[in-house]
């Protein structure tokens, strides 16, 4: 097949080798221009500003997506998200091979390991099948037949899909393949949704048609994960192999949409601190503040909305907690990663029943026996919020994520129904970062609008008494720091644990200025990798701040 308009060279070269791609441009040159090609890593965040986007990347081998702008006359408002897959093998065929392949699975077959669980698949269906060098007429095939012939064109789409809908999540594979989505949606019947990292909410190709169909999926793949779906039991949280969290909620009982689910991705590898000053979510002098802070053994919560990115912020500074701390993590879902050695990682477990169940509560109590140097909690969201203002009070230094758009509203959720944290406790909670999303020029950021010192209780006004020292300018984009010379946490705290003396206390400041300096200096050298920027702070303790900064500016490698 062959394409009238011209294709680059690039792209060229990738149809020869997926003949199913240049059919699938064919189709839609009638209604669009050529899309551009990109290798996955070539996509940038800078291409977040593109208004007519067109583009095609892949996301694994032999898998391809197609980001446009539909024609105008489309109704919708958004960008779409096109799946290409190669073509699915006859239905006949693969009806048979799952029919040899359940004859020939044993129970010493089974595997936890998903690279295992692949090979011994493969194994297996090169058992059944027989390579033929000229087309096949699988309609006529039978179970009688001891080997399927299978036509060698098709060999590799049929081990495709064998591999997709017996190991993976069948059709949604492709989704949780893709290193650029953040959000996977299905609202009920009808189309997708996703959230990309660069071009935000987009509408995809994959639809159910109908209630069935969406039931019978999720009922499936809520026993895939191994956490089964019923009406007695509606709604299920669960984390995937590959570490994304899936929320399921099943039926029409408790959704007027029905059955419906929502995965969030999280990457293999965390976003860095460096790539999040680049980004302008937060500059380098909030950045070695909180340095500073967590070197000191401070207490912190990391509070915003909805996809805020509290958690991404979470793991990007965890990497100022000393490298050699001992650092527990409780978590309901696994989303915390963390580059410590020494990390003992704790997650809840929900058996519907309460004497098997294990909660954040149950974790956090354990936690206080391990002789953490750090606690981190994933999210505090009720009682267990108790637990950890305890171990604050202990002298266990605690980070978290909470839920609330402001210092006003945390200190209400706390000190309310159902959590009733005592106010004359809230001192134990050192800084208080408040972090959102929020929509410049037609684009969605992430930006951190306040870091706030919690000076504490007031009695005569039965108020929480609390500093912001740096706040974000929406106009400017910039961000302000009201804290020199007045920061209580780094003059009252810090300082006096380090014994500076009050005439000395520009020491601090200075120290502050230069943590900040070393970090503009990663982000000028752009090393943005978690672990790369992990090292080079490791390295600090060991050689000093000072010969790291000298090593930086010679251009020297860290």
């Amino acid at each position: 097949m062959r394409l009238q308009i011209p294709l680059d060279p690039r792209l060229s070269k990738v149809v020869k080798e997926y003949p199913y791609l240049l059919q699938y441009i064919n189709k839609i040159v009638r209604e669009l221009e050529v899309p551009r090609f990109y290798e996955t890593h070539e996509l940038s965040y800078d291409m977040k500003r593109l208004r007519n986007v067109n583009i095609i990347y892949p996301v694994s081998e032999g898998i391809f997506v197609h980001i446009y702008m539909p024609p105008e006359g489309t109704v919708s408002g958004y960008r779409k998200y096109v799946v290409i897959e190669p073509p699915r093998p006859h239905n006949n065929l693969i009806r048979l091979i799952e029919l040899k392949l359940a004859e020939n699975i044993y129970e010493s077959d089974v595997s936890e390991d998903p690279n295992e669980k692949r090979n011994i698949l493969l194994k297996k269906l090169e058992k059944i099948i027989k390579i033929s060098g000229s087309p096949v007429d699988y309609e006529k095939l039978n179970e009688k037949i001891s080997r399927i012939p299978v036509y060698e064109k098709d060999y590799e789409y049929v081990k495709y899909y064998i591999v997709r809908d017996k190991i993976g999540l069948g059709f949604l594979e492709p989704f949780v393949r893709d290193p650029w989505l953040e959000d996977i949606t299905c609202r009920g019947i009808g189309y997708m949704y996703v959230f990309h990292k660069i071009f935000g909410p987009l509408e995809t190709n994959i639809e159910f048609k109908t209630e069935e169909d969406l039931d019978s999926f999720v009922i499936k793949l809520a026993e895939r994960i191994g956490k089964p779906i019923s009406h007695a039991r509606p709604i299920v949280d669960a984390t995937l192999p590959d570490g994304s969290r899936i929320n399921i909620v099943y039926g029409h009982d408790v959704s007027l949409h029905g059955s419906n689910f929502t995965i969030r991705k999280f990457s293999k590898i965390p976003i860095s601190i460096t790539q999040l000053i680049a980004w302008n979510t937060m500059d380098p002098r909030i950045a070695a503040y909180i340095w500073i802070l967590l070197n000191s053994n401070m207490s912190g919560f990391i509070c915003g909305e909805t996809a805020s990115g509290k958690t991404t912020t979470l793991n990007a500074i965890a990497v100022f907690i000393p490298p050699t701390y001992k650092v527990v993590s409780i978590e309901d879902t696994a989303e915390v990663q963390l580059p410590h050695l020494n990390w003992v990682r704790e997650l809840t477990r929900d058996t519907g029943a309460k004497e098997s169940s294990i909660s954040m509560f149950d974790l956090l109590r354990a936690a206080l026996r391990q002789r953490p140097n750090y606690i981190i909690v994933g999210e505090i969201r009720g009682v267990e919020a108790s637990i950890a203002f305890q171990a604050m009070q202990t002298g266990h230094p605690v980070l978290s994520t909470f839920h609330a758009a402001s210092v006003e509203r945390v200190v209400q959720r706390l000190t309310g129904d159902p959590i009733k944290i005592p106010k004359s406790f809230m001192d134990n909670l050192n800084f208080v970062l408040i972090q959102n999303a929020v929509w410049r020029e037609g684009v969605l950021m992430r930006r951190v609008l306040s870091v706030n010192e919690i000076i504490g209780y007031d009695p005569k006004a039965d108020a929480i008494v609390y500093v912001p020292v740096f706040v974000w300018d929406p106009t400017r984009d910039i961000f302000m720091f009201r804290g020199r010379g007045a920061s209580y946490l780094l003059e009252n705290k810090i300082a006096a644990m380090r014994g500076i003396a009050k005439v000395n206390m520009k020491k601090i400041y200075d120290e502050l200025d230069q943590r900040a300096y070393f970090l503009k200096l990663l982000v000028e050298r752009k090393i943005f990798n978690y672990f790369d920027v992990w090292n080079a702070i490791v390295k600090t303790y060991e050689v000093g701040l000072e010969t790291m900064i000298r090593r930086l500016e010679r251009g020297g490698r860290v």
